[in-house]
């Protein structure tokens, strides 16, 4: 065990020159994507690795989990990529042995099976969290993207002129977001359509709104603008009564971290007042047991918590 962690930096620092590597052919192919859109060449673009590998696959199976992959990436913002997800599912498995069989001594079998899920949930888990963090950028400037698009067609401007006037004046994500629906305009695809590729890709049901509102008025007609406002004042509405919510749950945040740290300042106190008797916590298998379970059970805790003040901020 202790040869494998040894191995931990070398690993870490192969999959980050791996990743390093990645980010530049990233790079690469959204220059010459971006040099497509405006007409500066007319050859095929690069697919990703991802979509490489389930486009020549046959197997249907690889082709759906490819999708779904490139899908969650997206969803991200891009900011995570493969590389990261093997990088936490290493990093991950090496923790969760350790513990399992240094803390909790099980047996080698019970202490593969926990490596296992380990590096099965911390690159799920990593996905949720980059998700959720580019979605709560993305509807922190979304009512600012509103508000100007609807003084743009206010003012007389197309609906897909206001959409430029957004991309370029609106911080990122939600300008970047928008710029790619212009050049995906650009190069044919029709705005409503461009859109609900945007909403399908970040998954935020407040922009859901804009693309029903767009759809619906391109059909029926009416006054766009007014609707936008209408709809500007809805979300922002939205967005206070989440800042509400979260000033109401600061009180069970404080009570979860105040719960997080009292175990530790209490073990320490009591390995100061009596070293022999807190020693034995360290030294007999049995108190690493006893330590390990309730480790577990803190963070147990805590995640159950989490997801409690997660739900109520939705």
């Amino acid at each position: 065990m202790v040869n494998y962690l040894l191995l931990l930096p070398v690993l870490t620092g192969l999959l980050f020159l791996l990743m390093m590597r990645s980010d530049r052919r990233r790079q690469f192919v959204e220059q010459r994507l971006t040099a497509m859109t405006m007409g500066q060449t007319s050859e095929p673009a690069p697919l990703s690795l991802v979509r490489r590998l389930h486009a020549a696959s046959p197997n249907m199976v690889l082709r759906l989990f490819g999708t779904r992959l490139d899908a969650a990436f997206e969803a991200a913002g891009n900011r995570v990529g493969l590389l990261h997800l093997l990088v936490a599912a290493l990093i991950s498995a090496i923790i969760a042995i350790g513990f399992a069989s240094r803390i909790l001594g099980l047996n080698p079998g019970l202490v593969m099976m926990v490596g296992v899920a380990a590096a099965g949930v911390a690159p799920v888990l990593l996905l949720f969290i980059a998700q959720s963090r580019y979605r709560s950028r993305f509807l922190d400037v979304f009512p600012d993207a509103l508000d100007l698009l609807g003084r743009g067609v206010k003012a007389g401007l197309p609906v897909n002129e206001a959409l430029a006037a957004a991309g370029r004046e609106i911080a990122d994500p939600v300008g970047s977001e928008l710029r790619r629906v212009l050049d995906q305009m650009q190069i044919g695809v029709e705005m409503i359509d461009a859109l609900q590729q945007m909403a399908d890709r970040i998954r935020v049901s407040d922009f859901r709104f804009l693309v029903v509102a767009l759809a619906l008025q391109q059909k029926t007609g009416g006054g766009l603008a007014e609707t936008l406002a209408n709809l500007g004042k809805v979300v922002r509405a939205r967005k206070q009564l989440r800042l509400k919510a979260r000033g109401l749950s600061a009180e069970a945040k404080a009570s979860a971290t105040v719960l997080a740290i009292l175990p530790f300042l209490v073990g320490g106190v009591m390995f100061l007042l009596n070293h022999d008797l807190a020693k034995v916590l360290i030294v007999d298998p049995r108190g690493r047991f006893m330590v390990g379970i309730s480790f577990l059970s803190l963070v147990s805790g805590l995640a159950t918590m989490a997801v409690i003040v997660k739900r109520a901020l939705r």
